[in-house]
């Protein structure tokens, strides 16, 4: 868990793996005002095997991203997304079943 400040506002940013989505997830929550008012952020990136060892992640086009009330500044939400795509987390090309050729 990280707290990051801009302008005297707090934001939480955890990373996590999620058992009941067996998916990695990058949260970014604001601390300031009342509790569970603040804008959240929520990146969910699908684990390719699960069940079998080590955490391997899908394809970037089946990572999820959810957003929810406030507003987050652009400093405090490119760092969150620096943050996910420097973890390695995030990955391109790869498919769970290989290329069909055309029939010959």
């Amino acid at each position: 868990m990280e707290v990051w400040d801009h302008d005297g506002k707090l934001y939480e940013v955890n990373s996590n793996y999620s058992l009941p989505d067996d998916a990695w997830q990058y949260e970014l929550v604001g601390l300031t005002g009342a509790p569970g008012t603040g804008p959240y952020i929520v990146v969910t990136i699908p684990d390719a095997t699960p069940d079998d060892g080590p955490f391997t992640p899908r394809p970037a086009n089946e990572v999820m991203f959810r957003a929810g009330s406030g507003e987050v500044p652009w400093p405090i939400l490119r760092r969150f997304i620096d943050l996910v795509e420097s973890s390695g987390d995030i990955v391109q090309g790869r498919s769970a079943a290989p290329p069909v050729s055309p029939p010959r």
